[in-house]
């Protein structure tokens, strides 16, 4: 049973009704046999709330992510909204995509993807196998979350071989359904209520009309484009992230001296949390006033992936005083954990990004002027 009182003493009363249900069901969202056969559990009035970050800033989102992710995270990544698809979209869809887009999810309450990793070259969106030739899309997408349900999303491939025919398309239902693509669902481990799917493309249309950015100049249509988008999102990730380890520290805090983990050790941990959110909400600031400055989401996620790489031992050497039913979310974050360092990006991705904008002397700090 969570303890209300120190989630209101961190986050005030907001979404107490919302993170309570999402850890409800974190069990049932959990297990592959309800997933595979299309059990489902909705929650109007988060759903609303989910669709609302359609139009939020980033910070706005990360500060609703984190606190929602207090209840669980996978259980709110399994829950429909517009997700990275709406973000891309903002920053690349025209008006009519957008008010297409926006107005079928509050319709539908519809889950959505966004399919940009593939099995041979990962997430590096200026070497994607995916080709769109005639206008017509073939290739093969995995990893994506709710991939195998979602009902719209957007797809990203390539049109050539320069960086500029790095190109994105939302997707209809219309074109999901209409035989041309193969979806299933993924075993997961970890994070399971992501619901990782792998997609292949055989020979689907896309209309003229359904590509992004052809509105924009030729250079901000694709590449750019998709700098921006995961700018924005890594800080919600982190966020993300964030309010699951702190529902963790906050039980411990509560409960691990009845079992015998030092407290002092919990205190550092809640202390570091605490930096990290400030580091984070700068970070979304950032991508908010500067959407190409990328230098403060990869320190955020850098600095998160080390934080989990530092609670995780520490909660494997008390793991056998964490048995009871009390501790059941202690445990499942210790699984889900790993499953975070490869979610925007991995750790060694961000270094190298951060290393490459220190080489261009492109660091601006956001306390400039100040």
């Amino acid at each position: 049973m969570m303890n209300l009182d120190r989630y209101q003493a961190i986050y005030g009363e907001e979404y107490a009704d919302h993170i309570e249900w999402l850890r409800e069901i974190s069990t049932a969202v959990d297990s592959y046999q309800d997933v595979l056969t299309g059990a489902d559990f909705r929650n109007p009035a988060l759903d609303k709330l989910l669709l609302s970050s359609f139009f939020m800033t980033t910070e706005e989102r990360v500060r609703m992510f984190e606190q929602l992710s207090y209840g669980d995270p996978g259980s709110l990544l399994f829950s429909p909204g517009p997700s990275l698809s709406g973000v891309i979209l903002n920053e690349a869809g025209s008006d009519a995509q957008k008010a297409q887009f926006y107005d079928y999810l509050k319709a539908n309450d519809c889950r959505t993807f966004f399919a940009v990793t593939e099995p041979n070259k990962g997430s590096d969106a200026g070497r994607l196998e995916a080709r769109l030739e005639n206008d017509v899309l073939n290739g093969e997408k995995w990893l994506i979350g709710n991939g195998a349900r979602g009902e719209m999303g957007v797809v990203l491939f390539k049109t050539g071989s320069s960086p500029l025919a790095t190109r994105a398309a939302l997707l209809t239902k219309e074109m999901i359904n209409d035989g041309h693509l193969e979806r299933r669902l993924l075993k997961q481990h970890c994070m399971r209520g992501a619901r990782l799917s792998y997609l292949t493309f055989n020979n689907m249309p896309i209309p003229h009309e359904n590509l992004l950015g052809e509105h924009l100049h030729p250079c901000e249509r694709g590449l750019f484009s998709m700098i921006r988008t995961f700018n924005k999102m890594r800080p919600c990730v982190v966020g993300l992230s964030i309010g699951y380890a702190q529902a963790v520290i906050d039980l411990m805090l509560e409960h691990g001296e009845d079992v015998g983990i030092p407290l002092e050790a919990c205190r550092h941990f809640n202390t570091t949390l605490a930096n990290m959110r400030e580091m984070n909400l700068t970070a979304a600031r950032t991508a908010d006033k500067e959407p190409n400055n990328t230098a403060y989401s990869s320190m955020a996620k850098i600095e998160l992936d080390d934080f989990v790489k530092q609670i995780r031992p520490f909660l494997f050497t008390h793991y056998q005083k964490l048995q009871s039913d009390r501790f059941t979310h202690v445990r499942k974050f210790m699984r889900d954990s790993y499953g975070v360092d490869f979610m925007e990006g991995t750790h060694i991705i961000q270094k190298h990004n951060l290393v490459n904008i220190l080489k261009r002397n492109d660091y601006q700090s956001p306390w400039r002027g100040l």
